[in-house]
């Protein structure tokens, strides 16, 4: 009876100990097979990084043989528009520190044998005006000959001549701004508006004067008789225009 215990117990330690090398083996193998599909997983992931960025270059390659005019130089139409963006934004009040100047930089232009003109407007109201203000214009729709400039309003006469300005200013109700034309530091032609209560009213004048090659030309506030706002949007704009006669 002793022995048949004994041997009982043998056999059961030894069934146990069989499965268990079994159950090792097992999960070495599961573990073994993980490993690989990592490893082929990562492998993938490298080859499948390597076509997305053959396939963006590629892409970019295309992109950049059919745009047009991609590397050709732009219209002026299109440079003086790229130009105006670079004023203040989109909103003339935006950056005080380039309206509110007494006497605008100006900037050396070469002698222009073309036609000689320009306009632009403001595409938002200007608040906060005093006097000897200079306005800025930053919307250019024309500027042939690259007189005027986008960030200070200076027309920069290219050659010599008779031009013609004309300015035009819109105020909003109780409201009044006198704006005078300078050529060459000298005050020549004014324009007074003034709006009461109920509504808003806008005015334009002309100027035909002399300016030589490389004088400034602008527009700016008076001394006085300044208040309010100088309004411009799409159902009136305040602008600023000149072009050369002879």
């Amino acid at each position: 009876m002793l022995w048949f215990v004994v041997s009982f117990l043998f056999c059961a330690s030894s069934f146990a100990k069989e499965h268990s090398i079994l159950d090792q083996n097992q999960l070495n193998e599961v573990m073994n097979e993980l490993k690989l599909l990592r490893k082929e997983v990562e492998e993938n992931r490298h080859e499948l990084k390597a076509v997305k960025l053959e396939l963006e270059e590629s892409k970019r390659h295309r992109t950049c043989q059919c745009e047009p005019n991609s590397a050709g130089t732009k219209p002026e139409s299109e440079i003086n528009e790229l130009r105006s963006a670079d004023i203040i934004g989109t909103n003339p009040v935006s950056d005080p520190s380039k309206i509110r100047r007494i006497i605008p930089p100006s900037e050396p232009h070469a002698s222009h044998d073309g036609p000689i003109a320009f306009y632009a407007y403001m595409s938002a109201p200007m608040t906060t005006i005093g006097g000897n203000h200079a306005l800025t214009f930053n919307v250019i729709k024309s500027n042939s000959g690259l007189g005027l400039h986008p960030t200070t309003g200076v027309f920069a006469v290219p050659k010599s001549g008779f031009y013609v300005f004309t300015w035009t200013i819109r105020v909003p109700e109780n409201s009044y701004h006198g704006v005078e034309l300078v050529v060459n530091g000298q005050a020549i032609g004014a324009l007074y508006q003034h709006s009461g209560s109920g509504g808003d009213d806008m005015s334009s004048t002309i100027a035909i004067v002399h300016a030589n090659e490389g004088e400034d030309v602008f527009l700016r506030t008076k001394m006085d008789y300044n208040q309010g706002v100088i309004y411009s949007n799409d159902y009136g704009r305040t602008s600023f225009a000149g072009w050369k006669l002879v």
